[in-house]
């Protein structure tokens, strides 16, 4: 007798193929997101892990101005493993670049990969392949590097050994500084022969860093105990690193993916399941009644009904975990492998955790099963068997309106039968309003970039042309002379770590002390700070941020923020460095018309010292090379919206279409028109289409937000916006995938028998 049940089973879900596949199809979308987006979490976790582990990297950097014997001493007597080394912002011509040191007995932060045939010694110099395609130089070639002190500049020559691939130098982005890492004995001989009035002592009082391996309480005791000290700059565990930090929220905004777009799919997974189940228990209440008579069991007869959909749901999750790291990681993996160095490892196909997915569509079908079968379950057999199934509907007080009664039949009978079926009403409404809100957030992530670009571009600093030089000495007048050249701002932009509530590597602007180009208002007291750096760091106007430039440490209060979508970082006028001479090192240029922008552009380029030209359509077709990964992301989200769509639409329209044979079989007898019996069908499914578009739109925006502060890419900040044509494409798209479907539906209203339609008792 127990064996009839799994029979029945597998007769069921055979029988019945076409009404189940959107239960297929939804467990599938719901499992492929889930263990595709938790692949492209581990996949990009594990190749940072196996960068970490072979370049044996600290758990944090303590840093001061010079050397701290105190500090020293503080980790001496913790009995913690630690090393020395000097690490300062350095620049080559106009490159930008953080140089390190290492002696021969370095074992900690060490590059993971190497151009080498060779083991690495302390008088090698290795550098990041960013720096030789900024620089044109090749291995072998020398260059000269100016290194700022607090008295006066270094300016050494160093010959280039090899390239690397280093930890703290993962960021492919042109926008941060290079990395070089140079041996201990090849810094002293380069010293020694320019300088060779520095004495050793001085060379090793230079050691500004310690790296550290502890727990990360350690890091907050040595910042409580040193934190008043002028020497002291920062105590970080690896986490807080600037050079670390970007890569790491990453790693962390991937896992917070998996809390967003599956917790949508599985959401909607329980509306299709409920719907399904509940049409499949009215169908079957005289068999239900038949296995209650026969001694089956309550809970015999919920598991059989149950199993039907677990089934279903485990044919999905199969399809899921194939599918879902596959593909996910291809598409999302991209963002990783445009802004980092990653190596190529061995990563598993199948993982553990994806079956958590497969456990949770269980026990969704699970509990969504009993709740659909708790109010047959509880009846009678004699009151299954009778199939009692008949509506009782009061006559509304709108039928006694004279301007009702001229309303076509076919649209009364769609929403009396959506006052009827209201459970199933909400589903339809909440199903699209999901997909709604989804397609909004597809669109809204593009709106938001362009929106941003246009906004920094366009109104806050418009130029046409922008300069970079290779020395830090004045143009304007040089540029100013290129015929067709309104305006030249030339301005400073210096690296600088930037310090409130957390520190976080950024720039320092030093603006003109009158801006023609840079549209926000200043004074020579302001201090603007880009919204993006002062949420990092977590600095409002008023309060006051600090920052060490030119071997001097500023502070100053915020007197604006304001939202930049490319630069960020503090703005000053120049005059507020009024001890620092003004080394500009780029500019701005506004042509009198845009079509002489290329022709200018190659003008100054032809500038003694003059590094780099870029007009402003370079500079568009480069932001959009940045965010092409994120725009990738955008069309994934549209499709598994759409995909989302379709299944619920689909499945709704296929239950609506079964439960409305009886009605549509009346109508062909009483003689309606087939695209009269058509409409009675379609006008329910996209009136509710319709209705839950709209809602969903409100909760698009929240959405967008949701997925992008967890996706933030450090070389553009966001500025959230969605164009109203965007509304308008959801309603267009979710409609018109409604639409479609229900006349494919409605072309099966010719296939209805009256007949046989109209045997069965109501």
């Amino acid at each position: 007798m127990r064996n009839v049940l799994n029979i029945k089973v597998v007769r069921e879900i055979k029988n019945n193929f076409k009404t189940y596949l959107s239960v297929i199809l939804i467990a599938t979308l719901a499992v492929t997101l889930f263990t595709g987006i938790f692949a492209n979490y581990k996949n990009f976790n594990d190749r940072l892990d196996y960068i970490y582990q072979e370049a044996n990297m600290c758990d944090g950097i303590i840093m001061t101005n010079t050397y701290n014997e105190e500090i020293e001493d503080f980790l001496k007597d913790r009995n913690v493993t630690y090393e020395k080394r000097l690490y300062l912002p350095a620049s080559t011509g106009n490159i930008d670049l953080y140089l390190a040191s290492f002696t021969k007995d370095s074992t900690l932060n060490l590059p993971f990969s190497t151009s080498l045939t060779e083991p690495l010694t302390s008088d090698m110099v290795l550098v990041d392949e960013k720096f030789l395609t900024r620089t044109n130089k090749e291995i072998g070639d020398i260059f000269n590097v100016d290194i700022p002190l607090s008295s006066f500049t270094l300016n050494l020559e160093l010959t280039i050994s090899g390239t690397m691939t280093h930890p703290e130098s993962l960021e492919n982005s042109t926008y941060n500084p290079s990395f070089v890492y140079v041996g201990y004995d090849v810094l002293s001989e380069a010293i020694a022969r320019k300088y060779p009035f520095i004495s050793k002592e001085v060379i090793e009082g230079l050691n500004n860093q310690f790296l550290v391996k502890a727990d990360d309480a350690l890091f907050s005791e040595v910042k409580e105990a040193f934190m008043n000290e002028d020497n002291f700059i920062y105590s970080l565990k690896r986490s807080e690193l600037p050079s670390n930090i970007t890569v790491d929220a990453d790693v962390e905004q991937a896992k917070q993916l998996i809390y967003i777009f599956p917790v949508i799919f599985y959401l909607v997974a329980v509306l299709i399941i409920l719907t399904s189940i509940s049409q499949l228990i009215n169908r079957e209440g005289k068999n239900i009644g038949i296995m209650k008579a026969l001694g089956f069991s309550k809970a015999e007869i919920l598991f059989h009904y149950m199993k039907i959909f677990i089934v279903l749901s485990v044919i999905g999750s199969i399809l899921g975990i194939i599918l879902g790291p596959i593909i996910v990681p291809k598409v999302m993996g991209n963002k990783y492998n445009i802004l980092y160095q990653l190596p190529k490892i061995s990563l598993p196909f199948f993982r553990w955790e994806y079956l958590i997915s497969v456990a949770i569509l269980i026990v969704i079908t699970a509990l969504t099963s009993i709740f659909a079968c708790y109010g047959a379950m509880n009846q009678v057999p004699a009151s299954c068997l009778r199939g009692d199934n008949s509506v009782q509907m009061k006559l509304s007080i709108l039928n006694r309106l004279s301007f009702v009664k001229k309303i076509p039949l076919p649209v009364l009978m769609a929403f009396r039968n959506m006052k009827r079926k209201w459970s199933r009403t909400l589903m339809v409404v909440i199903g699209v309003l999901g997909c709604s809100a989804l397609l909004v957030c597809g669109f809204g992530i593009e709106d938001t970039i362009n929106y941003g670009l246009d906004l920094e571009l366009d109104e806050l600093i418009p130029y046409d042309v922008s300069v970079t030089y290779t020395t830090y000495t004045e143009k304007k007048e040089n540029i100013s002379s290129i015929e067709h050249v309104a305006y030249v701002d030339e301005y400073g932009k210096y690296p600088v770590n930037v310090e409130a509530k957390s520190l976080v590597s950024s720039y320092l602007f030093l603006l003109p002390e009158e801006a023609h180009i840079f549209q926000i208002e200043y004074q020579k007291d302001s201090c603007i700070v880009s919204g993006r750096l002062s949420e990092e760091i977590g600095a409002k106007i008023g309060e006051e941020i600090s920052f060490v430039y030119n071997g001097n440490k500023y502070s100053f209060e915020v007197t604006d923020i304001v939202d930049f979508c490319i630069s960020q970082g503090v703005f000053i006028s120049k005059a507020r460095l009024s001890n620092v001479e003004f080394q500009p090192n780029q500019a701005w240029i506004k042509t009198e018309d845009s079509s002489y922008n290329d022709q200018i552009a190659d003008s100054i380029s032809q500038i003694e010292g003059i590094s780099s030209t870029q007009t402003i359509k370079g500079m568009r077709a480069h932001a959009d090379d940045v965010i092409a990964s994120i725009k990738v992301m955008t069309w994934t989200i549209k499709i598994f919206a759409i995909l989302l769509a379709v299944v619920v639409l689909y499945n709704l329209a296929l239950l609506n279409f079964k439960e409305r044979i009886k009605d549509i079989a009346t109508l062909k007898v009483l003689g309606f028109s087939k695209f009269e019996v058509a409409s009675s069908f379609m006008i329910e499914i996209v009136f509710l289409t319709f209705v839950g578009a709209l809602v969903g739109l409100a909760f698009g925006y929240p959405l967008l937000v949701a997925v992008l502060s967890i996706n933030e890419n450090p070389l553009i900040s966001y500025i959230y916006h969605i164009h109203l044509i965007s509304y308008f494409f959801t309603i267009l798209i979710t409609c018109g995938s409604s639409l479609l479907i229900n006349v494919f539906f409605a072309f099966l209203t010719n296939r209805v028998e009256m007949v046989e339609s109209l045997k069965s008792v109501e």
